[in-house]
């Protein structure tokens, strides 16, 4: 474990973290484990693997009236279940304020009715005021150029996000991660953007400028109904079972998940302000190079981030993207309010102070303002 601060270590997860929850009536996770879910997690993603009834809308709304800052993902198999019975639901969830999106799953290879029924259903949400999605599962020898004519056509329907997913651990196609790469990169130069919903075998995401929602084992975990826990959806390393271990239990296994996922090769992000130190943040190059010595002392940075109050400190997140900081990182963090500039921030923090903010400005956290 990295100390990254006097007496400070970094927690055992990382920052921000999802928890995706596999729902059936009965969930073993359901239990005393959802309160230190809640208490930890960023994104809550529920996968409804049954048909979509009051029981989970409730709990759902119970999720939503809590008064911890998490948001929640819903993702329900529209094939299997029909049109109708999700659309009974969708006024409920619509009344959510946690409620970040709707997903509806549908498989590569749908035929033109099921299709049609999904199209119906994310013109529904749209209308509702939700944000309705679609993730594809990939089925073994799917065609890829099938597959791009489904992803436009439901972005025509309203999908305003769209990801993929395997069904198998292996595709018999010998091109298919160089075929669907290929298709990935063309959807995208027409304004079209794809994710991918987990790690494709024969797909390398650093080829394709894509990395996968799972973040490869390493800021999510997977728990199914039973209470299994995994590092991933396709994972069949059990890292612990809720019917025998507390959640906290656990975890200090889930330090080493990442080796679980093939080329899972992400470090902890971390910042750390000592005094007489640089800032610092894994992957990211020396504070030096990133930051010009004439800055405009007068620019105010505007923050495009929340801060997460943690025991050992806080955490600076903005969609799945985040840094852990140490107590005096979060003070400085907190003055980035779009009124203190860099001069002030300078005179209270240093010069250093002024590379972070920098850096956090490449990465899209922060915004320079006059």
């Amino acid at each position: 474990m990295k100390i990254f601060a006097r007496n400070q270590t970094l927690p055992l997860r990382p920052e921000p973290f999802v928890f995706r929850l596999e729902w059936k009536p009965g969930a073993e996770w359901a239990g005393s484990a959802l309160e230190e879910i809640i208490a930890e997690a960023h994104f809550i993603q529920l996968e409804a693997v049954q048909p979509l009834d009051e029981e989970v809308v409730d709990l759902l709304r119970k999720l939503d009236d809590r008064p911890e800052k998490f948001s929640l993902r819903l993702l329900s198999r529209a094939e299997d279940f029909g049109a109708e019975t999700i659309k009974k639901f969708i006024g409920p969830l619509s009344r959510l304020k946690k409620l970040d999106a709707v997903i509806f799953v549908i498989s590569s290879r749908s035929d033109e009715p099921a299709q049609a029924e999904v199209s119906s259903l994310l013109s529904a949400a749209a209308s509702a005021g939700l944000k309705p999605g679609i993730l594809v599962e990939l089925e073994p020898g799917a065609s890829v150029s099938g597959l791009e004519q489904l992803i436009k056509n439901l972005r025509l329907s309203g999908a305003m996000e769209i990801a993929l997913r395997p069904t198998s651990a292996a595709n018999p196609h010998p091109n298919f991660g160089k075929n669907l790469a290929n298709c990935l990169s063309h959807l995208k130069s027409e304004g079209i953007p794809v994710s991918l919903g987990e790690c494709f075998p024969g797909l390398e995401p650093g080829l394709s400028a894509l990395e996968p929602n799972c973040r490869r084992a390493f800021g999510s975990c997977y728990l199914d109904s039973q209470g299994l826990v995994r590092a991933c959806r396709q994972s069949r390393e059990i890292l612990g079972d809720l019917s025998r271990q507390k959640l906290a239990e656990i975890w200090p296994g889930y330090l080493f998940a990442e080796d679980l996922c093939s080329r899972a090769a992400l470090t902890v992000q971390s910042l750390k302000l000592e005094e007489n130190e640089a800032v610092e943040a894994n992957g990211m190059a020396e504070v030096e190079n990133l930051s010009p010595t004439s800055l405009d002392s007068s620019l105010r940075p505007v923050p495009l981030f929340i801060l997460k109050d943690k025991k050992w400190g806080a955490a600076l997140i903005k969609g799945l993207d985040g840094l852990v900081l140490s107590p005096k990182g979060e003070k400085l963090a907190r003055m980035i309010d779009g009124k203190n500039t860099l001069r002030s921030i300078r005179k209270k923090f240093g010069p250093r102070s002024a590379g972070l903010i920098y850096a956090l400005f490449l990465r899209g956290l922060v915004r320079l303002e006059k």
